[in-house]
């Protein structure tokens, strides 16, 4: 199990989302994501780990440079996702085990899904499957990563009925929050 924390609003919102997932049972090696720029991710997951006291199998985490920085315009975006799909592309042929990629939608997880089908479509890899969970935020309208991904998700989680009735392949399931 591959899960990205994003800086921020994301990886608080993927921590309340994963609470009380049994990891110990559920999954047998764990990696979890961040970018270089994200340098205080490791240290929030950690803590909110220790204070909830949750069981974690063996834990890795894979740093990753981030497509896009806050604010940058889409069009410089396009390099920098170049580069960063290319550095993603390396540090994945490490982690072939993987069977599920779990997300919320920070600019970095476009690089990472880009590769793991890249990889499976160039015999590299199995199959791995993706789970995006829109932010909380979006009540109305999917976010630009969310736009991107909805076709290419296994599972794609809302936390508002109303998307849900919006956007038909997507699975409303309460607040996870």
């Amino acid at each position: 199990m591959l899960v990205l924390f994003g800086s921020g609003g994301h990886t608080y919102e993927m921590l309340m989302s994963l609470k009380n997932y049994d990891f110990q049972r559920k999954c047998q090696n764990l990696y979890f994501m961040h970018s270089f720029a994200d340098t205080q991710e490791p240290g929030r997951v950690a803590k909110f780990i220790e204070d909830n006291k949750i069981a974690l199998p063996k834990l890795e985490w894979i740093t990753i440079h981030r497509s896009r920085k806050v604010k940058q315009s889409y069009l410089s975006s396009i390099i920098t996702t170049i580069k960063a799909t290319l550095h993603t592309f390396l540090i994945l042929l490490r982690f072939r085990d993987l069977d599920i990629f779990i997300t919320n939608g920070p600019g970095t997880c476009i690089p990472v899904v880009i590769v793991l089908f890249a990889q499976y479509l160039l015999f590299i890899r199995k199959r791995c499957k993706i789970l995006f969970i829109e932010s909380w935020c979006r009540v109305e309208n999917l976010s630009l990563s969310g736009k991107l991904l909805y076709w290419v998700s296994d599972k794609f989680v809302v936390n508002w009925e109303s998307l849900s009735k919006k956007y038909k392949r997507a699975t409303f399931v309460g607040n996870l929050i």
